[in-house]
């Protein structure tokens, strides 16, 4: 159980090393003196055994002390002093535990011998192997087992009564003791091993302890620079917060201004009312501006969600061309206003479709393109699309626009929360310094990567997305031109205007105790031709729901808001499905997390939709559920 010492190694290492050779030593110590005092005990209990089993033998009329009484006493006590001596006066050689290992084997024979060979005191054997494992030494463990199969083979050949209480005794005996002795031998090594192995690693774990100590004092040194640094950080960053507060502010009083300026004008300004071309504008303005004050709400709770490490992703099939194609067609009015070329040219052939979350794909690539519009006067912004394949395949589209580009100060700062590429940028071009932030988190949750691959001053500039495409297995990769459409795997991939009265004929059961939400969802609904029953609670909801089967005019789809009086949604889910309602329930609820998915399906619910509405995925979602659970109307 030596510690070799290398003076090569690193500090750490040396402690290290010198630590465990100590630990080995106390160890062994200890053992020693334990085995010193087992020893004697031995011997006085061997003396004890002789005693009780064979005390006299008899001759004729006399009598005389059994031989075995006198074999315990000097036998016993040869094989005991000398490693009792080295026990507690030798405690750190070596060489001690070897001839403890030795003289607790003979002794084990001893007691077998004074026993007349008994099976039980066998087991004395494999009790010594056990106790000598406390070296923790597996050359100990050698020794020992050398010492009692010799012994056994010896006496089992010239002595067998001695060892087998018999006279002749087959010769697999031994071979059988050997076996078993050689059994307890490889798990008590394994066992030893693996504690050397745990002492190592407490050593280490010392060592670094230590270390750290001694570096306590030289920190101590650098106390000063290092407070004075954090100070500045901290007032860094208390001037970042302030600024992105201040600028928070202004991005969400500004559509805030547009949308209560033109709803009181549309309120108290009969001339706007009465002009539909002024009034058409102003609904227009309204609704651009709300679109924008949501989508600011929602990057603040999605930064929100991604510190506080309760924002997870999905893994679904959708397509990548068609995600893309569908950013492209959403982006084009905005790069067509500004003069701008818009396309995306894919270098390599891409997957026919690939595992990864496509709303957050669709997020990214907006948020990509939307930049590199808004940075741009003149030229294009293009998409390069290619296929990286390899043990993880990876998707990667560039943003390359030729815009004004970036210094790199400003590349430092711009995947900083609460930061742009600097304040002339929020004052010239607008915006809250968080698309990016959260983009590239996303692109990290989804096995990838977001960076700036190249920048120019003046120039333009070139984002890198990367995604994990999943196993591609058996998964057809083809250039876009030769794409055959499908539909896709999820609704979200490729969303569609629904057709006119695509709902006509079927009957809806609305539940929803906003009068606004109301007359808002029953509008859209009605509007594509759909019957609406309108209930303001989860209990009405279940009543109405049983009364329409009753009469056989089942609702088709339920649309069941998950926080209501009386009886939320989850409550009046459950209901129904207890009650083995098999129409389809769609859950309604602004909770947007998908944990809160999660519930609504637990609940019962068979699909959901977060709120704001989104008029084409909520009908197209009553539609897919109508399709997959068709309802008999009785006429």
């Amino acid at each position: 159980m030596s510690v070799h010492r290398d003076a090569s190694r690193n500090p750490v290492t040396a402690t290290a090393a010198e630590l465990l050779l100590e630990q080995q030593q106390r160890l062994c110590q200890a053992t020693n003196r334990l085995f010193g005092w087992l020893m004697l005990g031995q011997w006085v209990f061997a003396i004890g055994v002789a005693l009780w089993i064979s005390p006299f033998t008899w001759v004729g009329t006399s009598r005389a002390t059994h031989p075995h009484v006198w074999t315990a006493i000097f036998l016993g006590g040869l094989i005991t002093s000398l490693p009792m001596a080295l026990a507690f006066r030798k405690t750190k050689a070596t060489s001690t535990r070897y001839v403890i290992a030795t003289a607790q084997m003979l002794m084990s024979g001893l007691l077998i011998h004074l026993s007349g060979g008994r099976i039980e005191s066998h087991f004395h054997v494999f009790g010594s192997l056990a106790c000598l494992a406390s070296y923790r030494d597996w050359r100990v463990l050698l020794v020992a087992s050398a010492v009692t199969t010799a012994d056994h083979y010896l006496r089992g050949m010239y002595w067998p009564q001695s060892v087998y209480g018999t006279l002749n005794p087959s010769v697999m005996r031994s071979l059988e003791h050997f076996g078993w002795v050689m059994f307890e031998i490889i798990f008590l090594i394994i066992a030893s091993l693996r504690s050397q192995d745990e002492m190592r690693g407490i050593a280490n774990r010392e060592a670094q302890l230590l270390s750290a100590y001694a570096d306590v004092e030289r920190q101590v040194n650098e106390r000063t620079v290092a407070l004075s640094y954090a100070k500045g950080m901290a007032e860094a960053a208390n001037r970042a917060k302030s600024d992105f507060l201040a600028n928070m502010s202004h991005e969400i009083r500004t559509p805030m201004t547009a949308i209560v300026g033109y709803a009181e004008i549309l309120v108290n300004d009969a001339s706007v009312v009465d002009d539909p071309g002024q009034r058409v504008s102003a609904l227009q303005t309204i609704q651009r501006n709300g679109n924008h004050l949501l989508q600011i709400i929602n990057d603040i709770l999605d930064l929100s969600k991604i510190e506080a490490g309760k924002l997870a992703v999905e893994s679904i099939d959708c397509s990548p061309q068609a995600i893309v194609e569908d950013v492209l067609s959403l982006m084009r009015v905005r790069s067509h206003g500004k003069g701008l070329l818009l396309k995306a040219t894919y270098e390599t052939a891409v997957p026919v479709k690939m595992r990864s979350d496509p709303t957050r794909m669709r997020q990214i690539l907006v948020n990509l393109v939307e930049n590199a519009i808004k940075f741009t006067e003149i030229g294009s912004v293009e998409l390069f699309i290619r296929l990286m394949t390899g043990a993880s395949p990876k998707l990667e589209i560039d943003v390359v626009d030729t815009g004004v580009g970036m210094s790199p100060t400003q590349q430092q700062r711009l995947f900083q929360p609460f930061s742009q590429a600097d304040s002339s940028t929020t004052r010239k071009f607008g915006g809250t310094g968080l698309g990016l932030t959260i983009s590239r988190k996303f692109a990290e949750l989804m096995g990838g990567d977001l960076c700036i691959a190249a920048t120019t001053k003046g120039v333009g500039t070139r984002f890198r997305l990367t995604l994990s495409t999943g196993p591609l297995d058996g998964v057809e990769t083809v250039m876009p031109n030769h794409w055959a459409a499908t539909e896709s795997a999820d609704p979200r991939c490729s969303p569609t205007m629904p057709p006119a009265k695509v709902l006509a004929g079927y009957r809806l059961l609305l539940a929803e105790d906003g009068p606004d939400n109301q007359r808002l969802i029953s509008f859209i609904l009605k509007r594509v031709g759909a019957e609406v029953v309108v209930v303001e609670n989860g209990k009405l909801a279940v009543e109405a729901a049983q009364l329409a089967n009753e009469q056989q005019q089942p609702f088709h789809v339920i649309l069941m808001d998950m926080q209501m009086p009386v009886m939320d949604g989850y409550v009046a889910a459950a209901r129904l499905r207890a009650e083995n309602y098999a129409g389809s329930i769609v859950a309604l609820t602004a909770n947007a997390m998908s944990s809160d998915r999660s519930k609504c399906l637990a609940a019962g619910c068979d699909a959901y939709a977060t709120k704001p509405i989104d008029r084409r995925q909520l009908i197209a979602l009553i539609a897919s559920q109508i399709a997959r659970k068709p309802v008999a109307v009785t006429e």
